[in-house]
């Protein structure tokens, strides 16, 4: 019973002695020691201030965090668009044109790319290597731009654009599918495995 009366007592006298909160302790610390909280005595938070971002600081890290996602993109800029590279390997399994449970975290990179792109229409491209019948090739890529475009479309902030769709199969590669020496270039061949999506600039 002594205890509780001596940290009572304490209390009370950290209150009375901190009237302006000195330099040490604000005044809201002092009645906080004293057990009297309330919301008037707290400064408000930044987003509570007049003119603010509700999500205070929150915000600037989970953007920081995103363009750390979106670096890790194969992005060429050209004086017209700009083109993200996604690569058909990370996205589907061979010959398919289902996205594979991995495809979601390359897309959310490129859809983050497109909330922040200009207004205009989004180009989704697909392209194969030369492996393979043209004919075959074309439909392929095509498909699979299809199933890129929707699931672009089913995103927030995302759904409400443009998007135009093609597939050019073999016909329009970045990289060499052979060496000089006529042998197969399988580095160059999964490059020319590729969804493009273009951005207006």
């Amino acid at each position: 019973m002594m205890r509780l009366a001596s940290l009572s007592i304490g209390a009370a006298l950290l209150a009375a002695c901190s009237p302006g909160g000195g330099d040490d302790t604000p005044a809201s610390d002092a009645a906080t020691a004293a057990g009297k909280t309330s919301a008037a005595d707290a400064p408000p938070a930044d987003g509570d201030k007049p003119g603010s971002a509700t999500t205070g600081s929150t915000m600037t890290g989970t953007v920081s965090d995103l363009k750390g996602d979106v670096s890790g993109l194969n992005i060429r800029v050209t004086d017209t668009a700009t083109i993200v590279d996604l690569p058909a390997d990370a996205l589907f399994e061979f010959d398919k044109a289902d996205l594979t449970p991995g495809a979601e975290a390359e897309l959310r990179k490129a859809a983050e790319l497109i909330r922040k792109a200009p207004p205009g229409p989004i180009e989704v491209i697909g392209h194969t290597d030369a492996k393979g019948d043209d004919a075959y090739n074309r439909s392929l890529s095509e498909k699979r731009a299809h199933t890129v475009a929707d699931w672009f479309a089913q995103q927030v902030g995302v759904r409400q654009r443009a998007f135009r769709v093609s597939g050019k199969g073999e016909t329009a590669p970045i990289a060499a599918n052979q060496t000089a020496d006529g042998k197969d270039d399988a580095a160059g061949r999964a490059r020319n495995r590729r969804v493009e999506v273009i951005l207006p600039r």
